[in-house]
């Protein structure tokens, strides 16, 4: 049975080093303030957020960092600024509605982790991905921004004509850096992209971006010339 929570604020939580796991629950209109979930550097100790609904809530301040999140909706979430995830994992998350901005970082921890922790968290996503038949849902999520990486491509559910996906082996091309993209970010993104050395990318247009409709043509631009992925 689903604990339902309406109206509330959730302050200062930080779940480090727990291995707990938090599922059941269904939030409706409340406010999480200065909190952070799965703070670890060791897999072993990761919490999983499982069987969770978030209704139209709100964040100031908050984290999520190497959690499991499996059954997951989101539907409506204003940010406050950027909201970033920062090693977790994802199975079977449906983004939908108004949302802010949200970035989806590999990394677990923004400068402090040592390249052998990364590594260990790496292998254990790497295996986890490998295992599942679905990661993220954003067909419907009008997001302002949404900046994922290292999700694999094919376990992303997404709209086609404004979340689009393109290979490494496209990007190494070239093609892109001779096309008219100067409305949008995507060669900026693509770059980054190459330097990180992922395997794949996906470029997601904010339906609340100011630039939204350049941002669409971009990826139009980039499906005709080949370089994003035809679907």
């Amino acid at each position: 049975m689903m604990r339902v929570f309406e109206g509330q604020e959730f302050r200062s939580f930080y779940d480090q080093d727990s291995g707990c796991i938090f599922s059941d629950i269904e939030f409706r209109k409340c406010r999480f303030v200065s909190s952070a979930i799965s703070i670890t550097r060791d897999p072993s100790l990761r919490s999983t957020v499982r069987n969770v609904r978030l209704k139209n809530c709100e964040m100031l301040g908050c984290t999520l960092y190497t959690a499991i999140v499996d059954d997951v909706v989101i539907d409506g979430l204003k940010t406050h600024g950027l909201r970033q995830a920062w090693g977790a994992v994802f199975k079977h998350v449906t983004l939908k509605g108004k949302i802010g901005r949200l970035m989806i970082s590999p990394l677990i921890s923004p400068a402090l982790a040592t390249p052998q922790e990364q590594r260990t968290f790496d292998e254990a996503n790497s295996d986890y991905y490998s295992e599942i038949d679905w990661a993220l849902d954003i067909r419907e999520a009008e997001v302002e921004e949404l900046d994922i990486r290292r999700v694999p491509a094919k376990l992303i559910r997404r709209d086609p004509e404004s979340q689009v996906v393109i290979t490494r082996q496209k990007a190494l091309e070239g093609t892109w850096r001779q096309l008219d993209l100067k409305e949008t970010y995507w060669a900026s993104a693509i770059e980054g992209f190459l330097k990180e050395g992922d395997p794949d990318l996906v470029l997601v247009a904010g339906r609340r971006d100011r630039q939204f409709r350049h941002l669409v043509a971009g990826l139009k631009t980039l499906r005709e010339a080949g370089v994003a992925e035809p679907d």
